[in-house]
């Protein structure tokens, strides 16, 4: 039977990679209320087509925080659904605050995640004291229902 220390180990060394791997792609930590969508699914496989995050942010470019509006003619992703690269992988970062303006918007999206068996990570706070006293941000690896 295995030891359930060593599977907590291997969650927390994995989901410390998500996190430097989101890191170097977004140049910065997820947010707080903000959820990853990897073009990966659970069994490890590419999602396709592999324009996928760029189809649907193109998709969601509609849905913007009140004010935020764009005057340009041409598409413009809105920044409550953004595609990315994490380690060669597509991904969409989507904020929470998009159920806010949309919720059947924000419905869709985790449901198209869920329906395609893809990884998400979301970003939470957790009450740790890390050496400078804040509490930190940690990526969180789940499958969001």
């Amino acid at each position: 039977m295995p030891d359930p220390a060593d599977s907590s180990a291997q969650e927390r060394a994995q989901q410390h990679t998500v996190q430097q791997a989101v890191r170097r792609a977004l140049n910065r930590d997820l947010q707080p209320g903000e959820i990853l969508v990897l073009g990966r699914t659970h069994e490890g496989r590419a999602f396709r087509p592999s324009d996928w995050a760029e189809r649907l942010a193109g998709v969601m470019s509609r849905f913007r925080p009140v004010g935020a509006g764009h005057s340009e003619g041409h598409l413009c992703y809105s920044p409550l659904c953004m595609p990315t690269l994490v380690d060669g992988v597509r991904a969409v970062v989507v904020s929470r605050e998009l159920a806010d303006v949309e919720p059947m918007a924000y419905d869709f999206v985790l449901r198209f995640a869920r329906d395609n068996n893809l990884e998400t990570v979301e970003a939470c706070m957790l009450e740790i004291d890390p050496p400078g006293g804040a509490p930190g941000i940690s990526a969180v690896r789940r499958q969001v229902a």
